[in-house]
């Protein structure tokens, strides 16, 4: 005796026709991929089984001799056009000198001291403030407001010294307060203005317009540079 399936009894490929001949069974439409009981269970119930329902075959591969380097193009082309490039954010470390902000790149500061026991060298070089004794080193400190052409100012409890390293030497940069590491992309950093720029400037590296004011960014490598105006006279002899 044929067994029939649950549900089957009276369905509409079973009645005959008029006449007294019966229909042909309509044949189910089968998934590309799927399991087989799911199949089944799916037939049983009445349902057909929707291909989005299932398991999906997997797409298609590049084919001839070029298909690995194929393949990898066209995965690095969705990666490319599922993610936005991402700018990456620089680290700038924010000192104030005779009330203007200034920035230099944090990568290139070593350590923030107190500015204490700097000894004065004579016939030292201009802008050179002094020296101090950093753990058994000499740092040359450099008076950042001489540099920059603005008068010399005592130093005060603010008053910092940023270690910085340039030209495989390190440095002291005597400025009026340290303030805060900040985080920008270079996008931000606009050329400086024409008008304030000389022959011996090359140091302003450029501005980042922020909410209080205006950053200038320094290039720690042309700051160290000095001119031939900032270099001491040299007294001539009384004549005798």
């Amino acid at each position: 005796m044929s067994r029939r399936r649950p549900g089957s009894e009276g369905s509409s490929e079973d009645r005959p026709e008029a006449g007294g001949k019966r229909r042909a069974p309509t044949p189910a439409r089968l998934p590309p991929s799927g399991l087989a009981h799911e199949i089944l269970a799916a037939l049983d119930r009445g349902e057909a089984p929707t291909d989005s329902a299932l398991p999906q075959p997997a797409p298609s591969v590049p084919s001839g001799p070029t298909r690995i380097y194929s393949f990898a193009d066209s995965l690095e082309r969705r990666d490319t056009a599922r993610s936005a490039p991402v700018e990456r954010l620089e680290s700038w470390v924010t000192f104030e000198l005779a009330g203007e902000i200034y920035a230099l790149p944090a990568l290139r500061i070593q350590e923030i001291q107190r500015a204490v026991d700097i000894t004065r060298v004579p016939n030292a070089p201009a802008p050179v403030r002094g020296i101090m004794n950093l753990r058994g080193k000499v740092l040359v400190v450099v008076d950042l407001r001489q540099r920059l052409g603005v008068p010399s100012a005592p130093i005060e409890l603010r008053s910092r010294i940023l270690v910085v390293s340039s030209r495989e030497r390190s440095l002291g940069l005597l400025v009026d307060a340290a303030q805060q590491v900040i985080k920008l992309p270079l996008s931000r950093i606009e050329a400086p203005p024409a008008d304030v720029m000389t022959a011996h400037s090359d140091f302003l590296a450029g501005v980042v317009q922020l909410e209080k004011g205006l950053l200038i960014v320094l290039d720690i490598d042309q700051l160290l540079l000095v001119p031939e105006e900032l270099q001491p006279r040299v007294e001539e002899d009384p004549p005798t």
